[in-house]
């Protein structure tokens, strides 16, 4: 074979191996990307492949995490909790300390107040949390509830950045956030001695008759004498006593006095209040041991058929509560002999007060820490939990297990039922403090007992319906302010009330004794009264 022919035949062969190797370059190359879209597939089919330990700050921590319910939502989002304790008395320090270290947990949940308003903007300044996104079109139920929210830009937002999210009340409009600073009382005792009035409104008047009668008559066989009249929550006396008088519309612990600002408790209409409540104690209708006692000793009073009335936050599902504990002990035997009553303003006898408070029960803040793919999950839950289906996860638990969806939209419980027909939770001691963040639950739901709610129907319609029925507004602008005097000082509520209660507890003239305090307090107030008559117009 001649040279030429050779040199043909390698070209040829080069040729051929070149066209093999670039097929399988090729094929490889079409091969890894096919791997690739096939991993980005399952990547969009499943956006929580990845699973996350999220921390947060929780109460009951050791009832937390333990049950079926639990199990399911964290399989849903991939997701396990650390929770970090706290309880009532050490939430707050524990939220300052944690700060103060740059530790705080994924979610800081904790009962933020107005009054931590200037605290919270300085740690916000510092860098301790992180925003909450400005747009959240991938959450459209946690921007519906953006919309409700009033606390969102007046308290967590820092130059147009959110960071935090509180956790809405979710009150009907006409309650105007509202809490029930309201009195529960033996409705049997009232009917027994003939004094009960169909409704449950009540002039003070008649509250003060209807005690002492009690006490004469005993229908709770107490002895004769021996049955309390008022007994109160350590925390309701004696200021929740003087809120509910309705003397002035305006109780914000500064107010506007010809157009200058002025400590509530140097009014002419707090002292009227606090005249009411001292004649109220040193007559015998209120409990002498309120003014000591610093526990539960007034609700288990009531509980324990010992006293005729109760001061407390006394909401429906306060009732359900008090219903269970006496039913179950043999104070009462039907639920229809305790009822919620009002007692109109001494000031008319006929208007009815309540208290405005914030639009939310807890905030949630995000660590710094957190990057944005846990934040995107985290946000994803909250917004899943606000769905109509997060809502009956929470109500009742596991659908197919806990409940089942019905034709007609609505949802059949699954539970076991107690012989009164009441639900017996699967979930009764357990905690569920995760679920908190986006937004408080609208009761009554399906779950919950229906008697406590039906003992205000009256009460509602009244509310809703009668030019009578006033909130105290909250001065969000006052409440938020965060002028460095304010901000340590505020109204020097825990020294007035103090004062307070020394002054009813004493046989001293109450306009004297009060009006020297005025005189001794107001210097040490002058520096907080400057800064807002300078800077809050």
């Amino acid at each position: 074979m001649d040279m030429k022919k050779v040199l043909c035949f390698i070209i040829v062969l080069l040729m051929l191996v070149g066209v093999v190797a670039c097929g399988k370059s090729t094929q490889d190359e079409n091969t890894d990307a096919s791997s690739e879209n096939d991993s980005s597939v399952q990547e969009n089919a499943n956006p929580y492949a990845k699973k996350m330990t999220i921390s947060m700050s929780v109460l009951d921590a050791e009832k937390s995490g333990k049950t079926e319910k639990n199990k399911w939502f964290n399989e849903k989002f991939n997701v396990e909790w650390k929770y970090i304790p706290v309880t009532w008395g050490d939430w707050f320090e524990k939220v300052r300390a944690w700060v103060a270290a740059d530790d705080t947990p994924d979610i800081l949940w904790w009962d933020m107040k107005l009054s931590n308003t200037g605290e919270f903007r300085a740690w916000a300044n510092q860098g301790a949390f992180k925003e909450i996104p400005a747009d959240l079109n991938k959450w459209p139920e946690l921007a519906k509830r953006r919309e409700e929210l009033v606390s969102d830009d007046k308290v967590l937002t820092i130059d147009g950045k959110l960071y935090g999210w509180p956790a809405y009340r979710n009150n009907p409009e006409w309650l105007k956030d509202a809490y029930y600073p309201m009195f529960a009382y033996r409705r049997d005792w009232a009917k027994e001695i003939g004094m009960y009035k169909e409704g449950d409104m009540y002039t003070w008047d008649e509250v003060k008759e209807m005690i002492k009668t009690v006490q004469k008559e005993d229908p709770g066989k107490n002895g004769v004498g021996n049955t309390l009249g008022i007994t109160s929550e350590a925390w309701a006396f004696p200021t929740v006593f003087t809120e509910i008088l309705g003397m002035a519309e305006d109780r914000n612990g500064y107010v506007k006095v010809n157009g200058s600002w002025t400590p509530y408790m140097a009014t002419p209409e707090f002292l009227e209040e606090l005249k009411f409540v001292a004649q109220l104690y040193r007559e015998g209708y209120i409990w002498k041991d309120q003014m000591v006692i610093g526990g539960s000793e007034g609700a288990d009073n009531f509980y324990g058929g010992r006293s005729f009335m109760f001061l407390g936050n006394n909401s429906p599902s306060w009732f359900n509560g008090a219903y269970t504990k006496m039913l179950d002990s043999g104070i009462i035997k039907i639920a229809d002999q305790i009822a919620p009553m009002v007692v109109f303003s001494p000031k008319d006898n006929k208007s009815f007060w309540l208290t405005q408070t914030e639009d939310y029960w807890t905030v949630a803040n995000i660590s710094h820490k957190v990057d944005d793919e846990k934040l995107d999950r985290i946000l994803d839950m909250w917004n899943w939990l606000l769905t109509e289906e997060g809502r009956r996860f929470r109500v009742a638990g596991i659908p197919g297990k806990d409940y089942k969806d019905k034709a007609d939209g609505t949802m059949e419980i699954l539970w076991p039922k107690n012989p009164d027909g009441s639900y017996k939770s699967p979930y009764v001691d357990m905690a569920f403090n995760e679920y908190t963040p986006p937004g408080l639950l609208r009761a009554p739901t399906e779950t919950d007992r229906k008697e406590g709610f039906e003992a205000f129907e009256a009460i509602h319609q009244f509310m809703q319906t009668s030019p009578d029925y006033h909130v105290h507004p909250l001065n969000w602008d006052l409440n938020t302010f965060d002028g460095p005097q304010f901000m340590q000082w505020g109204s020097f509520a825990s020294d007035v009330t103090a004062k307070m209660k020394e002054v009813i507890a004493s046989k001293d003239d109450v306009t004297t004794a009060w009006n020297n305090y005025v005189k001794e307090m107001i210097p040490k107030m002058q520096p907080v009264i400057d800064e807002l008559n300078a800077k809050l117009k």
